[in-house]
């Protein structure tokens, strides 16, 4: 957690801090048994005592950048062994390009192309959706349960997650069910057949209104960031004229 890692940073901060002090103060001890030369005036005697002083802030000052420098790598190792962290020598798991840009994460279809506006079809609820690639399998109709890949992207395009994130486990639910699937894709996703891939523009009044939670109607984002991005969505723009939330769906079974 972040306040893990910061107790973690505080600590190795202590320390550098510690061991600095506990340089300067050896260098210090060891200049007490310095023996300034007999002084044959007041004036030698100050620029004797000045040289002493400038070797043990000189030598201290060494002392210290040598202390940052090797507990560098140390501070980061620890750190990267906090949860959330990628270990040593781990790379984090990334989604491509393809992923992040929508359905072209569902499979071997046409996604990325832009759809023309004749290939829309609107809803008298206000959901809008269109067909990218049509199934071949059974319908999706009332009562039946369904298997879906999806994707999930604010009106601006702006990529949010995706069920590929989530090693494509698949969200199931029953249509027709209130506790199953967001009313808009509940609504938006009758009528297409498995293996069929459609994206479907959903009005925020449509969505996420029981909350973001775990338990509640889905798809639901997996983390705190995207789940938060909903949260504001539902908030903040939930009465926007022209505010969609986008699902690009790829039905893998229907039964």
């Amino acid at each position: 957690s972040s306040s893990t890692q910061h107790s973690l940073n505080t600590m190795a901060l202590f320390n550098q801090m510690v061991a600095t002090v506990a340089a300067l103060s050896l260098l210090a001890s060891n200049a007490t048994s310095f023996q300034f030369p007999s002084p044959t005036s007041t004036a030698a005697t100050t620029s004797n005592r000045r040289d002493a002083i400038k070797d043990i802030f000189f030598k201290g000052a060494i002392g210290f950048g040598a202390i940052v420098a090797s507990n560098s790598y140390n501070v980061e190792a620890a750190n990267a062994l906090v949860e959330g962290n990628v270990p040593p020598g781990k790379v984090k798991k990334s989604l491509s390009e393809e992923y992040r840009q929508g359905t072209a994460a569902l499979g071997d279809s046409v996604e990325a192309e832009v759809l023309p506006r004749e290939a829309y079809k609107k809803l008298e609820s206000g959901v809008i959706y269109a067909d990218i690639s049509k199934g071949d399998g059974d319908e999706v109709k009332e009562g039946k349960k369904v298997n879906m890949q999806w994707v999930l992207r604010r009106s601006n395009g702006y990529f949010v997650d995706s069920s590929a994130v989530s090693d494509s486990v698949p969200f199931i639910f029953t249509v027709g069910d209130p506790n199953g699937a967001i009313q808009g894709l509940d609504e938006g996703i009758r009528g297409m057949k498995a293996g069929g891939t459609r994206r479907i523009l959903i009005p925020p009044r449509l969505a996420w209104t029981q909350g973001v939670d775990d338990g509640k109607p889905g798809p639901l984002p997996a983390g705190f960031g995207p789940r938060q991005q909903m949260r504001r969505v539902m908030k903040d723009r939930i009465d926007v004229p022209g505010e969609y939330i986008f699902l690009e769906v790829k039905v893998s079974k229907v039964r």
